[in-house]
């Protein structure tokens, strides 16, 4: 059964998004983002933008095969961009993820932003319809709980 865990409260979602991709990656699992079209283009550049030290290794799905296999990252704008299989996937678009058994786990960022929240909660039930366990992280509360 997949895993999903929605992070909440963020304020800046491709800040907090690029955190999570380096974290995944760390722990040894490569990761699927799935972007709106139109924005794959600035979350690459932000995955550079954070200094040659910390530059993670990324492709999108348009990248030769023998190139993706060996990116721990793949941006995608659509599902039938994504692997046929793949240990996590982090959603960063409106949409519902096809082929929820495909991941181990599913992460979600959800900004302060009102519409963002609505659509937030449209995939929750989704996924709690598709009885997926849910794991709701509010990243914001931990993020005011480290500041004076």
């Amino acid at each position: 059964m997949t895993d999903v865990v929605f992070h909440y409260g963020v304020a800046d979602k491709v800040d907090y998004a690029i955190r999570l991709v380096r974290k995944v990656v760390r722990n040894g699992f490569r990761v699927q983002v799935a972007l709106a079209p139109g924005e794959q283009a600035g979350f690459s550049a932000r995955l550079w933008a954070t200094g040659p030290a910390a530059f993670l290794a990324h492709c999108d799905a348009q990248a030769p095969a023998s190139v993706q296999r060996r990116s721990p990252v793949l941006l995608a704008t659509t599902g039938a961009d994504l692997e046929p299989a793949g240990a996590v996937l982090l959603n960063l678009t409106n949409d519902m993820p096809q082929g929820l058994q495909r991941y181990q786990k599913i992460l979600e960022v959800i900004s302060t932003d009102p519409q963002d929240r609505q659509q937030g909660r449209v995939r929750k039930r989704a996924y709690d319809n598709a009885q997926c366990p849910v794991v709701m992280h509010d990243a914001g509360a931990v993020h005011m709980a480290g500041t004076v």
